[in-house]
């Protein structure tokens, strides 16, 4: 039977709650509502279990946390340029939390939302939000979050959205990945492949500018395995302060397509991410710094990875960008799937 159990209770009384989902293989993540937060990915092969993302051991622990870790982030995923933008005529100001930008929906942001499972099996669980227009967005939007575990051993996430009124929305998870395990140390050994020629170059607020540039010549290209500590020292070394990478890919192709590879070489474990999005966000953990992990890691810098699928940020400031708008009272769908396997 699928296991759905109290996790802790927020300060305004709501509890929060944790699902467990699995496959016949033995892998199995846990889910909690609160900010519909992926608590763990666990992966079992030949008896040895191996949790392979970042997280905190209590509600407490995330509640005060401000990282996002693996949480669903909306209205609006990423950066909105001087926290507005104008739709119909009419200008939206939102909370300016990232540098004079809006990141991640700001005041509105639903990592800190607490969800409702409105369904949950073996194999899934299907998480609900009602998004009343919180952080100055226009209208409101019912938000369902569904995650499986397949027999693939994929953690799927498929994303809906339905609007009162015309918006922007970019739903992602930020969820931080170390494939040698969440309390390994550094990512700095393991490497990554990425189906994109072109990155949408940012200021110094990491907001882009607007242009799309190419990968070739530059410490951006993950056409082919690149070692993650040889690319950070690479950018480091071009003048980058950003302590890593903070970065959007435009992605090759489009509709649900694999676009990126990540790989360990001294477990053989690897990861392919699928998405039907048209770009990435790459984040190497340059802000973590001693922080509390499950039980008792200390994740430090660079001790995990995001590929945050996404719209372009910035994209409703942005025309030439591929679109966010969701029209009012259409349904937006997305899905995203990381497949985890072992070489040898």
């Amino acid at each position: 039977m699928p296991e759905l159990r109290e996790f802790g209770t927020l300060p305004n009384g709501e509890k929060v709650l944790i699902a467990t989902i699995e496959n016949t293989h033995g892998m199995k993540a846990e889910i909690i509502t609160y900010g519909g937060i992926m608590r763990s990915v666990t992966l079992s092969e030949m008896g040895v279990k191996t949790d392979v993302i970042l997280g905190k051991e209590t509600l407490e622990d995330y509640a005060s946390d401000g990282s996002c870790s693996a949480a669903v982030i909306g209205r609006v995923a990423n950066r909105i340029g001087g926290a507005s933008f104008t739709l119909h005529g009419r200008k939206y100001t939102l909370a300016a939390n990232d540098r004079g930008n809006c990141l991640h929906g700001g005041a509105g942001n639903y990592a800190a939302r607490n969800f409702t499972v409105t369904d949950h099996s073996f194999d899934s669980v299907k998480l609900a939000l009602f998004d009343k227009g919180e952080g100055g967005f226009p209208g409101e939007v019912d938000v369902t979050v569904r995650y499986f575990v397949t027999e693939d051993n994929e953690l799927m996430i498929r994303y809906y959205a339905v609007a009162s009124e015309d918006t922007p929305i970019n739903l992602t998870n930020h969820v931080y990945f170390n494939l040698a395990g969440h309390d390994s140390g550094t990512i700095k050994d393991q490497e990554l492949m990425l189906e994109a020629d072109f990155y949408t170059p940012a200021d110094d607020t990491v907001l882009p500018t607007g242009e799309i540039k190419n990968v070739e010549g530059t410490s951006l290209d993950f056409r082919n395995f690149r070692n993650f500590g040889e690319a950070i020292a690479e950018l480091e070394a071009s003048g980058s302060d950003l302590g890593g990478f903070d970065h959007n890919f435009v992605l090759r192709g489009s509709d649900f397509r694999k676009i990126a590879t990540a790989h360990d070489p001294k477990s053989g474990r690897f990861m392919e991410t699928y998405t039907d999005l048209p770009g990435v966000q790459l984040y190497t953990a340059n802000g973590m710094n001693g922080r509390k992990g499950k039980g008792g890691a200390i994740y430090n810098k660079h001790a995990g990875f995001c590929l945050e699928t996404q719209f372009f940020p910035d994209s409703i400031n942005k025309p030439h960008f591929p679109s966010s708008l969701l029209p009012k009272d259409t349904v937006f769908s997305s899905c995203t799937a990381y497949r985890f396997g072992k070489n040898g």
